[in-house]
């Protein structure tokens, strides 16, 4: 899919009437009013809050996002350039992409954001069971290995107490019990080893559409992914007027990633991703073990993958050097 594809026709003078438009843009002018119903991802179901704040940041890092999209248009044969907006839950990426994305529009530089999430392996709950799995099951094995397990009341205290977390949503180890500690390292060492991988992510269908948008495709497949497993389908979209494809995606860092001409990391916090991800509704099971895990490594795995980024910014706008970046990011 998307590799055998009709390629638009070369035109420089296109190609410099974009280059031109995007040099004149201005941003503050184009910005949407606050409130205002702009597209988002295209993530079936997702809504965009676009606030003061948000609009705000956008407008500050528009023109260094400008001057990289300039380049990368230049560089492309086809006058095309691929931006990647990623950053944790509540770093403002969805919302920055949409309204960086609307500017563009606006302009008259056609944009397309994609969202990242509909090319998970699974559907969301079934991605969440599928982490809930591998970090349980591995969590008693390493209590196994570890020779904690010789005593059979261990396993039922294990297993009452995940049922407890299926319940209420949290729960507490009993008193005394040495298999937690082993249990919740094994559990996190897997997840290190499952999550933001091709074990959950399907990279090879985003970079097959990077590279086909990047080849001059007149034509891709989009994929879409809902809530339920029925809802799962293609959408063949046409590109042939497009300068600027967007990749919204936590994941816009990672090293299974290719084409990616601008990647942009929006900072934020363990604390701003787990308060993003309460006020959301996101996890029912937020407080648990496994959720406080995931966001840890995410948060590590974003962290490590900083320096690939061409442009680092803080959630209002403000650019920062990787330097700048480390010193405020010293422990």
């Amino acid at each position: 899919m998307n590799r055998d594809y009709d390629r638009i026709e070369f035109a420089e003078d296109r190609k410099r009437e974009v280059m031109e438009t995007l040099f004149g843009v201005d941003a503050a002018r184009l910005a949407p009013a606050p409130g205002q119903d702009i597209p988002g991802g295209d993530m079936p179901g997702d809504i965009t809050d676009i606030n003061e704040e948000a609009i705000a940041a956008a407008v500050k890092l528009f023109p260094t996002l400008q001057d990289k999209i300039l380049q990368g248009i230049a560089d492309n044969p086809y006058g095309r350039c691929v931006v990647s907006i990623s950053g944790g839950s509540g770093s403002g990426k969805t919302c920055s992409a949409a309204i960086l994305a609307y500017i563009l529009n606006s302009a008259g530089i056609e944009t397309y954001t994609m969202s990242g999430d509909n090319y998970a392996h699974r559907i969301p709950h079934e991605n969440d069971e599928g982490r809930q799995r591998v970090f349980r099951h591995n969590g008693v094995r390493a209590v196994v290995d570890a020779r904690l397990a010789e005593d059979p009341k261990v396993f039922e205290e294990i297993m009452a107490f995940q049922l407890e977390e299926n319940e209420n949503g949290h729960a507490e180890p009993p008193a005394g019990a040495e298999w937690f500690d082993t249990y919740i390292d094994g559990g996190k060492k897997a997840l290190k080893r499952h999550l933001a991988t091709p074990h959950e992510q399907n990279f090879n269908e985003i970079n097959d559409v990077i590279s086909a948008f990047r080849d001059g495709a007149r034509e891709i497949w989009m994929r879409r992914m809902g809530r339920d497993t029925t809802a799962f389908w293609y959408e063949n979209r046409d590109f042939s007027k497009t300068s600027v494809l967007i990749l919204e995606w936590t994941l816009g860092l990672s090293r299974y990633l290719t084409g990616i001409d601008v990647p942009v990391y929006i900072e934020t916090t363990p604390e701003e991703t787990y308060a993003s991800r309460i006020a959301r509704g996101r996890d029912s099971n937020a407080r648990t073990d496994l959720i406080q895990a995931v966001i840890e490594i995410e948060q590590g795995l974003l962290m490590r993958d900083v320096p690939r980024a061409s442009i680092i910014s803080t959630r209002d706008g403000s650019v920062l050097t990787l330097d700048e970046w480390k010193v405020r990011h010293e422990k």
